[in-house]
């Protein structure tokens, strides 16, 4: 009597969900990714202490990135991270089999130093609201004005009207 199951019956009997797998491949590649970050901070001789301190971030921090909590750590302090051991980051988009570069460090340094000299990106530039010709008050205002009048208004004619029962 053969006790055995073959691969084919198991496969079978306990179906794999492909997007249960994919999403299991992608957490152990980022965990891979993130080992290879710690080891590259221990050739540098760096502790995590140490490294956060450069960055002027909590210990924690470092210790996510490590761990390959890259989607719990912003992508600057990710850059400054790798920066700081000597590389560049640089965060492509793939679809289907297109990949294109999105960020890189060159990028976000230029971002950085724009957003430092107090320039805005023309989507960044809040429109200022329109003044009326009179006492220099926006509609927004002289709407509220009204509304608050109206309300006071209310109140008194409330108040009249009580005092009279």
């Amino acid at each position: 009597m053969n006790d055995w199951i073959t691969l084919d019956e198991l496969l079978r009997k306990y179906p794999v969900d492909a997007k249960r797998l994919a999403k299991a491949m992608r957490a152990a590649q980022a965990g891979i990714d993130g080992v290879k970050l710690a080891e590259l901070r221990q050739a540098k001789k760096l502790s995590q202490t140490h490294m956060a301190k450069k960055l002027k971030i909590d210990q924690s921090n470092i210790s996510r990135i490590e761990r390959g909590g890259f989607d719990r750590v912003e992508v600057r302090t990710l850059r400054r991270y790798v920066e700081a051991l000597g590389g560049e980051l640089e965060i492509r988009v793939k679809i289907d089999e297109v990949s294109q570069r999105l960020i890189d460090s060159e990028y976000e340094r230029k971002l950085e130093r724009r957003l430092a000299r107090g320039e805005k990106s023309k989507s960044m530039v809040k429109k200022k609201p329109k003044t009326s010709t009179k006492g220099g008050t926006t509609p927004r205002a002289k709407s509220v004005a009204k509304r608050r009048r109206g309300k006071a208004e209310k109140a008194r004619v409330g108040a009249a009207r009580g005092r009279s029962r």
